[in-house]
């Protein structure tokens, strides 16, 4: 059984780049998003879509 650290799809947690609340939990795919995954998502706080970048 693979671990989790090589793991394909790893679960990864998206935070608002304007206000850094960390606001969705999602999963990327690592052989087609190497890099930090951005989504323009909607962000409660700040009560509008802004980009929601991957946090380690």
């Amino acid at each position: 059984m693979a671990t989790k650290s090589s793991d394909v799809r790893p679960k990864v947690t998206l935070a608002c780049t304007e206000c850094k609340e960390r606001n969705y939990i999602t999963k990327k795919n690592r052989r087609n998003d190497p890099d930090r995954l951005e989504l323009k998502k909607y962000c409660r706080r700040c009560r509008r879509h802004t980009p929601h970048r991957e946090t380690r």
